[in-house]
């Protein structure tokens, strides 16, 4: 069954310069041109300084930055899709990243831990550290972690990236027929062992399944996941919401 390609739709206009980042470089321009002793700042500019969030979404900054992370992946999508999907079957496929992007902004929050189940290129495990996820990535393919570490680096991002498969060391799925298949999920060496970090230490987990795949993420969730943590699933109907493996409103 074909996949529906989301990195294809259409992409955001570019953003425009930031009046607040010109106003903040212009208040430093002045305070170095100042004379030695020349006065104090004014009142409420230290404080804007000490206050500023690198991780709000609602920051023209970060805004450009995570758009501009949304065209690279595209561009590193479209390069692979021609230069490996055109010869032979690979289960990578962009996903809509502002779609995702706006529902783990609500999901933030001081301390969480993210972890991307087949993170790819990495652009949404990224894409969470942006957003202050202390976030992981778990790719069985080499050759795309090399990709989402170096996307992790241009985009002056902490986000850490393992190779191997996100099935857990004696997880075996069997579903409600007694199919054991995982579809294009591979087992393999457990990223989980490189990470030092099981399923549990997890608060927020994301995936991309193809169709079908779906239930063995929730149960692989509900086997090895926290039962407060959060389950984020993109799909073709667009992002779904598990908490305690029920859907959220």
């Amino acid at each position: 069954m074909a996949r529906p390609n989301f990195g294809f739709q259409k992409r955001q206009k570019e953003i425009s310069k930031q009046e607040k980042k010109a106003a903040k470089a212009e208040k430093k321009r002045l305070r170095s041109e100042a004379p030695a002793g020349g006065g104090q700042a004014e009142e409420g500019e230290e404080e804007d300084d000490e206050d500023y969030d690198a991780t709000d979404p609602s920051s023209p900054e970060l805004r450009a930055r995570l758009h501009r992370l949304c065209e690279e992946g595209w561009d590193l999508w479209e390069r692979f899709d021609t230069g490996v999907r055109a010869h032979t079957f690979h289960p990578f496929v962009a996903a809509d990243y502002p779609m995702v992007l706006e529902a783990l902004i609500p999901l933030r929050s001081p301390g969480l831990r993210f972890l991307e189940w087949g993170s790819a290129t990495g652009v949404i495990t990224i894409m969470a550290d942006l957003l202050g996820f202390e976030a992981w990535g778990i790719e069985i393919d080499r050759s795309l972690v090399e990709q989402a570490r170096e996307l992790a680096h241009r985009a002056g991002s902490g986000a850490r990236f393992v190779q191997g498969s996100f099935l857990p060391t004696g997880f075996r799925w069997r579903a409600p027929g007694g199919d054991h298949r995982t579809g294009t999920i591979e087992e393999g060496e457990s990223g989980y062992l490189k990470m030092g970090k099981p399923v549990e230490d997890f608060d927020v987990v994301f995936g991309y399944p193809w169709p079908g795949e779906e239930p063995l993420m929730l149960e692989l969730m509900r086997v090895h996941g926290r039962r407060d943590a959060i389950l984020v699933l993109h799909s073709p109907e667009g992002v779904r919401i598990y908490r305690g493996g029920r859907l959220a409103a």
